[in-house]
């Protein structure tokens, strides 16, 4: 080894076992009655963090006390909620809220669960709107049971059949009904598999938890033997041993997603009381909730479009109001200076430093001269101007900006002047202060768009408009995805976005069969958040003249990557003023078969998830029988990436028909 080539030896072979690097566990805690270097071998990381050498099992075999200890942002917005809720006066103890509060499981029933924790996915969205859970033992039941596994048996549609009365309660032997009857029959627990051997087969607790853990590490040859165990016990028990083999066969498949209850009921407790905050006090909780994904520009554009949902007014920041974090002000959300974009820590607290003793800043230029110019730079004023975070002191934001620089002139010799002790040699007036920052009075104010541009440019998103506000309901009508959709991964295949063209790249293609033509990149953005997307050879040739910074349009590709790096391949794109002539105008559902009456509600539902404003038209072609309905206005749909799946799903491929009628001059408009 003294060759420098790891983990070959002299001969050129390999030596097997060996460890390939040191990591450490994320939230592991080894806890011991004695100093650690006294029973395990110690180690240090590159980050001087202290770890065990020896790995999780040896060490739980030793028999030292592991815990994992997570930390979770969702305990800080509870914690930074009830700080929120205290400033305006209300002490809330969420320990004591009740468990059957009507408003919480309307919230769950809804699906209104962003920010709420295990419940935020779209996939558990859908789970909760179909399932419409009553109780909390639901609740911790679905934090079990939507796990792959689980929905790869088939477990989580049969809790649902079952919990809406749709299919019949059944136990194999009546004796296992204690252990199910909160999961309505279904297995959702580790500890009911425990119960369960120990009733029916006679297991003590600890030979119960072999199974659990023979089971959770899905080892065939354990199984066997424990199956062999728990037959014979049943048997000896008094029960025949076919039910005991059809029960064990019952149990089996759970090896595949066993979940533990303590962690269920612990992580259903959290998500319950998280949403208690939201249902109860939104306001305080979106606050909380936007704090923490300052980091985001992603997410804090789509809690800010969530605070417009729910009628909620986001507050752009201010100087005079604002401080690190969102807050609440007078029932709306106030805007945190840590949310715009250039402005760091430091200059934040020189900033509330300067408010806190002279108690308000009354012009820029009195801004100015009490602030830290040091840590508050040109670049830092800039910010607050493009934000609107100094649009109280009553001038034009092109007007501020055109006089900044004489402004921080005039401050910084007002400040040295200041600091001589030879008094306001500039004077301190009010009037001569407004003399400075009204120097570019005469500065043409900025146009809309670019007013929105910089604001854009300074928090990252629109907040005071956004260019497709007046669009959106097109952008309903046509169908198209949201970005959203395209994280959350309710679309796939080939998707159609709509949004506003931004930060557009042309770049000349250096090698391979395009070697010199041009492709294109660019940022598509909606009320949602935003997508990298590209244009190569082909698709720049035919649609490049349509990527201008600002411009509208409906782009169609497909999705590569995930996450961080997700991206936006990009096929087609279409200005949006020629995609509004062919709007949406009826949604037609072919039915080509008799219904049951399971599909008949089941088609309801779909139906009525999606209410919107577009027509739906059902055409009966049954042989012998043909018709169409136009149903009435209550079922009517708006588009989404969700709905056509759905209804496919129940009537079958090829039944789900939009049609696409001229708009008028008064729609296209």
């Amino acid at each position: 080894l003294r060759s420098g080539v790891l983990g070959l030896a002299l001969d050129g072979s390999r030596l097997e076992g060996l460890t390939r690097h040191a990591s450490g566990h994320a939230a592991g805690v080894v806890i011991t009655p004695q100093a650690l270097d006294e029973l395990v071998p110690l180690y240090k990381t590159s980050r001087d963090e202290i770890v065990t050498q020896w790995d999780m099992k040896v060490v739980e075999r030793l028999g030292l006390l592991k815990m994992d200890f997570l930390g979770l942002k969702t305990v800080t917005v509870v914690d930074d909620t009830l700080k929120l809720l205290r400033q305006g006066g209300v002490e809330l103890d969420l320990d004591g809220v009740p468990l059957d509060d009507p408003q919480v499981y309307r919230l769950f029933c809804e699906g209104r669960t962003s920010g709420i924790f295990q419940f935020e996915s779209s996939g558990m969205r859908d789970l909760l709107r179909r399932a419409q859970p009553s109780k909390f033992e639901d609740l911790a039941a679905f934090t079990a049971l939507y796990r792959p596994g689980a929905l790869s048996v088939g477990m989580v549609e049969e809790f649902i059949q079952r919990k809406l009365g749709k299919r019949r309660v059944s136990y194999i032997l009546a004796e296992t009904q204690p252990f199910l009857e909160e999961t309505y029959g279904v297995i959702a627990y580790q500890e009911q598999v425990m119960q369960i051997a120990g009733a029916i087969a006679g297991f003590s607790m600890g030979e119960a938890d072999v199974l659990r853990k023979a089971m959770g590490k899905k080892n065939a040859e354990a199984m066997a033997e424990q199956k062999e165990k728990f037959v014979d016990g049943a048997e000896r028990k008094g029960f025949p041993r076919r039910k005991a083999e059809e029960l064990w066969n019952y149990i089996e498949p759970f090896a595949g997603y066993g979940f533990n209850k303590s962690h269920s009921v612990a992580y259903a407790m959290l998500a319950y009381k998280t949403a208690y905050l939201k249902a109860h006090h939104p306001v305080e909780f979106l606050a909380a909730m936007l704090t923490s994904e300052m980091s985001s520009t992603d997410d804090i554009a789509k809690y800010v479009q969530e605070c417009r949902e729910m009628g909620i007014e986001v507050l752009p920041p201010a100087v005079n109001r604002s401080v690190w974090p969102f807050s609440v002000d007078q029932g709306r959300i106030r805007m945190g200076l840590g949310a715009v974009k250039g402005i760091g820590e430091g200059a934040v607290e020189a900033i509330l430093e300067a408010r806190q003793r002279v108690g308000r800043f009354r012009t820029l230029v009195h801004l100015a001269s009490e602030v830290d110019l040091r840590s508050v730079n040109a670049k830092v004023f800039e910010a607050l101007v493009k934000s609107g975070a100094v649009d109280e002191f009553g001038e034009s934001r092109a007007a501020m900006a055109s006089a900044l620089e004489k402004t921080l002139d005039y401050a910084q010799a007002r400040r040295q002047e200041r600091e001589a002790g030879q008094g306001a040699l500039f004077g301190g007036s009010d009037t001569q202060e407004s003399a400075f920052q009204v120097a570019g009075r005469d500065a043409r104010e900025w146009p809309e768009v670019d007013r929105l541009a910089y604001e854009k440019e300074a928090l990252g998103f629109y907040l005071s408009g956004n260019p497709l506000h007046e669009h959106q309901d097109q952008l309903v009508r046509l169908g198209v995805a949201t970005t959203a959709d395209l994280r959350e991964g309710l679309v796939d295949g080939v998707v159609t976005v709509g949004g506003i063209v931004t930060r557009v790249k042309r770049v000349k293609i250096k090698s391979g069969a395009n070697a010199g033509r041009m492709m294109g990149r660019f940022v598509l953005e909606d009320l949602q958040g935003a997508i990298p997307a590209a244009l190569f050879a082909e698709a720049m040739q035919r649609f490049g003249s349509f990527l201008d910074d600002g411009a509208l349009v409906i782009v169609k590709g497909s999705v590569r990557g995930g996450g961080s790096d997700m991206e936006l391949s990009v096929d087609e794109v279409e200005p949006l003023s020629q995609a509004t002539q062919k709007l949406i105008s009826r949604v037609e559902l072919r039915v080509e078969r008799p219904l049951a009456k399971r599909d008949v509600l089941r088609l309801r539902d779909a139906l009525v998830e999606h209410q919107g404003d577009i027509p739906v038209r059902l055409r009966l072609e049954i042989p012998g029988f043909s018709v169409q309905v136009d149903l009435e206005q209550r079922f009517r749909v708006r588009m989404a990436p969700l709905l056509a799946g759905a209804i496919e799903e129940i009537l079958g491929p090829g039944t789900f028909h939009r049609s696409f009628d001229p708009v008028g001059p008064e729609v296209a408009a």
